[in-house]
């Protein structure tokens, strides 16, 4: 039986089971949501929506655990977790995406290696460097 691995940081904010917020969210270290949530979320941290949680938003984040629903496209600098009760409803950037067998992902994903840095373009077949 494997150990989860626990975000990194302190639990900065809860957001709980019957509770409902719209607007922007915006936060460091670790937000973790049970209720709903409408609007965007913005973040280097890592957020971890709740088997209860709801979230219509853009996310953009660090690393996302999700075992609610969420729907709307998530952008991910280092990774994108998709656990076995979660529902994902959107476009994903990331580059690590891991998805538990029952989980439901509907979208499309486009996987870079640095996902906030510069894009790399590669070369074609016989083109030469300048």
């Amino acid at each position: 039986m494997g150990k989860k691995e626990q975000p990194r940081g302190e639990l900065q904010a809860f957001l709980g089971k019957g509770t409902q917020f719209k607007g922007i969210l915006i936060f460091d270290g670790v937000v973790r949501l049970e209720g709903n949530m409408e609007g965007e979320i913005s973040s280097e941290g890592h957020l971890i929506v709740g088997r209860e949680a709801e979230v219509k938003a853009e996310v953009k984040v660090g690393s996302i655990q999700v075992a609610g629903t969420v729907i709307g496209n998530i952008t991910a600098q280092e990774k994108v977790e998709i656990l076995a009760t979660g529902k994902v409803q959107g476009d994903i950037v990331t580059p690590k995406l891991a998805i538990e067998e029952g989980a439901l992902f509907t979208g499309h994903c486009q996987m870079e290696s640095e996902v906030a840095g510069s894009r790399v373009i590669p070369m074609e077949k016989g083109a030469s460097e300048s």
